[in-house]
C-alpha cells in the first residue's frame, strides 16, 4: 500500500482528553433478535450491511469489535454440533448460504479491527422448546444438561458434561477461525433460586453449595483457558461479568457478580485464566452505584491481565434512560484516568446510528487519533527488530518518499505484521506522541510518500517502528531530512517510482500511482502470470510529476497479475491481487 498524505506544517491543536497511543476500542455486535446486524436478509445484504459498519467504525478509530457467534444455543458459523443462528434466515438452523464468521473477520482484520467471538455461555434458549433441526439444538440433543429459569432455558454448570459439551463445542471454533479472542458472556448462573438441587447432591460432595457452583464454572474457566493455551497460545480469553463483582458500600452494591450469580471472576484473572474482563458497568457516574467507583475497583484488581470497562451507550435512548452523551464521554474520561486499558460500548446501534451525535463527537474528541491494540506481555514480551536501511528522498518540492527494509525475526521468529511512522521537529522524533504519528498500521509496504502543503523548508524527523502479531512495537529507525538553509533546494529524486496498488488485494477497483522524474514517452499495462496484456491505461507523452491511475476489470478471474511502468529507458514492475 502506498500513500500519499496531505501534511500541514503546524500540528493538529492538541486535544483537552489526553489519548493514549494503546486502547482497545470496542463495540458489541449483538445479533440475538437481530438487534445490530444482521436487519436484512440474504448474503449480499447481510455482508453489505456489515461493510458498512466496520468502515463506519472503522472511520471512528474503533480496533475491536464483540461479534455476538452464540446467541441462544445457535451458531453464526457451521458446526456439526449446534445448528445455524436463527438471525440469519429468520429460522433456526437455516443455512445463509455463506459463513457470516469468516466473512466478518476477513473484512474486519482488512480494515485492522480485530474480531472477538463473543458467546452466551449457559442461557441458551428463551421461552418454548427449540424446533427439530440438524444438528439439533442443545435443548433437544442434551436435554438432561438443560433446565428451565423463569420460563427460559440454562445449562446446568453443576453436570460434569455440561462443561465436556461447552469446551468441545468452542475449541471447534478456535481451532477453525483466525478469530482474535473468545469472549464470554452469561458465564453464570441466573440467580441463587435456580433449581439445581438434585445436581447439588449428585456432584457436591459436601462442598458448600454456593462454592461449588462458583467452582462449577471456575472448572470450565480453566479447561477452556488451557486448551486455548495448547492450541493458539496468542489467542486471548475474555468475559463480560456482571458490573459489581461484591457489595463495596450501601452505595456500590446491587446484582452482585460473586454472591448472586456465582461468578467469581476476580479468581480468574488471579490464576492466569483469563486475558481480559469488560464488566458489565451499566450506571451513571453521579448516582448510586456510581460508574467510576466501580470502575476503579476492576481497575485496581486488574491483576497484571486487561479491564475494557464496558460503556453503556444504549442508555441514551429516552426508554432506557435517557442519559446525556456528555455522561458516555465523561465514562470513557473515568476508564483513562484510572489506568483502564480501553473501553467496551454496548451496544452497536447507538454508535452506528450516531444517537445524540455520540460518534462524531468521540471521532472528534475522545478518538480523534487511532489507537494500537494493547499487548499482552504474558503472550508475548518480545519485541520485532526495528525496520533496516531507512532512506529518505526528494520527489519534488514537497514530497518526500520514504523506503525502507523488514526486519529479520526476532528471538521469537516474529518479524514485522505492520508499520507505524512518526514525524517531529525535534530530534529524535517522539514516537510516545500519538499526535506525532503520521501513518498508523502500514501493511504490506515498506515505503511511504509524505506530501507537505508548502515547498520544504524545515528540519524533519522521521521515525518508522514495526509491530508483532502480539502488538509489541520495535526500536524506531530514524532519519532526518534536513535542510541548511531556507534558500537551500532540496535534492530531486532522478529517477521515477512505481509504487504499490491501494488496495492490495483488491475487489472492485484498485488505484496506481507513480512518479515521473523527466517527460518523456509513457506507457502503464496490466499483464496476467503468462505474461499476456490484458490492459494498457496510459499510453502517450506525460510531463514530470506524480500521477494516480484507477483499474477496474469486473471480468478478471481471482488471482495474481503485474502492472509495469516504461517511461524512457526506465522500466518497473509490482504484482497485484485481484480476489473476486
Amino acid at each position: 500500500m502506498f500513500v500519499r498524505l496531505a501534511f500541514y506544517i503546524l500540528f493538529i491543536s492538541a486535544l483537552c482528553f489526553a489519548q493514549p497511543k494503546e486502547e482497545v476500542r470496542a463495540v458489541w455486535i449483538t445479533t440475538v433478535f437481530n438487534l445490530d446486524w444482521p436487519y436484512t436478509s440474504g448474503m449480499n445484504n447481510q455482508t453489505n450491511e456489515m461493510r458498512n459498519l466496520l468502515d463506519v467504525l472503522r472511520d471512528a478509530n474503533f480496533n475491536t469489535i464483540m461479534l455476538q457467534v452464540r446467541a441462544r444455543g445457535d451458531l453464526l458459523y457451521p458446526s456439526a454440533i449446534e445448528p445455524w443462528s436463527k438471525a440469519l434466515t429468520g429460522s433456526l438452523s437455516g443455512n445463509p448460504g455463506y459463513d457470516p464468521l469468516q466473512f466478518v473477520i476477513d473484512e474486519a482484520h482488512k480494515r485492522g479491527i480485530e474480531v472477538h467471538a463473543w458467546w452466551n455461555v449457559y442461557k441458551v434458549y428463551g421461552t418454548g422448546t427449540p424446533p427439530s433441526t440438524n444438528p439439533p439444538h442443545v435443548v433437544l440433543a442434551k436435554s438432561k444438561l438443560c433446565k428451565t429459569y423463569l420460563g427460559e432455558w440454562w445449562m446446568d454448570p453443576g453436570i460434569p458434561e455440561t462443561k465436556n459439551y461447552l469446551l468441545n463445542l468452542a475449541m471447534e471454533m478456535i481451532r477453525k477461525y483466525d478469530i482474535d479472542a473468545i469472549h464470554f458472556d452469561f458465564i453464570r448462573y441466573p440467580n441463587p433460586n435456580f433449581d439445581d438441587e438434585q445436581t447439588y447432591q449428585l456432584y457436591g460432595q459436601g462442598i458448600n453449595k454456593n462454592d461449588w457452583r462458583r467452582n462449577n464454572i471456575t472448572q470450565f474457566v480453566y479447561a477452556l483457558y488451557d486448551s486455548v493455551q495448547a492450541v493458539k497460545p496468542l489467542l486471548k480469553v475474555g468475559s463480560a461479568p456482571i458490573g459489581i463483582y461484591k457489595k463495596l458500600s450501601d452505595c456500590l452494591t446491587g446484582f452482585l457478580g460473586f454472591d448472586q450469580v456465582f461468578q467469581d471472576s476476580r479468581r480468574w484473572i488471579l490464576a492466569r485464566k483469563h486475558d481480559y474482563l469488560s464488566p458489565q458497568i451499566y450506571w451513571d457516574i453521579n448516582t448510586c452505584p456510581r460508574y467510576d467507583s466501580l470502575a476503579i475497583d476492576w481497575i485496581q484488581n486488574r491483576n497484571g491481565r486487561h479491564i475494557y470497562p464496558a460503556v453503556a451507550v444504549y442508555r441514551m435512548s429516552s426508554s432506557e434512560g435517557d442519559w446525556p452523551v456528555s455522561e458516555i464521554l465523561a465514562q470513557v474520561d473515568s476508564t483513562r484516568k484510572f489506568g483502564g486499558q480501553g473501553q467496551t460500548f454496548y451496544r452497536t446501534q447507538s454508535i452506528y446510528s450516531n444517537q445524540k451525535d455520540v460518534r462524531n463527537l468521540l471521532k472528534n474528541n475522545h478518538y480523534k487519533y487511532p489507537a494500537n491494540i494493547p499487548p499482552m506481555p504474558w503472550k508475548d514480551d518480545i519485541k520485532p527488530n526495528a525496520p533496516v536501511n531507512l532512506t529518505l528522498t526528494a520527489l519534488d518540492s514537497t514530497s518526500i518518499l520514504l523506503k525502507w527494509e523488514k526486519p529479520l525475526p526476532a528471538a521469537d521468529g516474529d518479524t514485522a505484521i505492520y508499520y507505524n511512522i512518526y514525524l517531529d521537529v525535534n530530534s529524535p522524533a517522539d514516537i510516545s506522541d500519538v499526535k506525532k504519528m503520521i501513518k498508523f498500521r502500514l501493511v504490506d509496504d515498506t515505503s511511504f510518500v509524505l506530501t507537505f502543503q508548502n515547498q520544504l523548508s524545515n528540519n524533519y524527523y522521521f521515525a518508522v517502528t514495526a509491530y508483532d502479531k502480539g502488538y509489541n512495537e520495535s526500536l524506531p529507525a530514524e532519519a532526518a531530512y534536513i535542510i541548511s538553509s531556507i534558500s537551500e533546494k532540496p535534492i530531486i529524486a532522478e529517477k521515477f517510482f512505481l509504487y504499490q496498488n491501494y488496495p492490495n488485494p483488491f475487489n472492485p477497483s484498485t488505484k496506481i500511482k507513480y512518479y515521473l522524474s523527466e517527460e518523456g514517452y509513457t506507457k502503464l499495462s496490466i499483464h496476467d502470470i503468462l505474461g499476456n496484456e490484458i490492459a494498457v491505461l496510459v499510453e502517450g507523452t506525460q510531463r514530470k510529476g506524480s500521477y494516480e491511475v484507477n483499474f477496474e476489470n469486473p471480468n478478471l478471474a481471482s488471482g495474481l497479475y503485474f502492472y509495469t511502468l516504461r517511461n524512457g529507458t526506465n522500466s518497473a514492475s509490482r504484482k497485484m491481487i485481484y480476489l473476486r
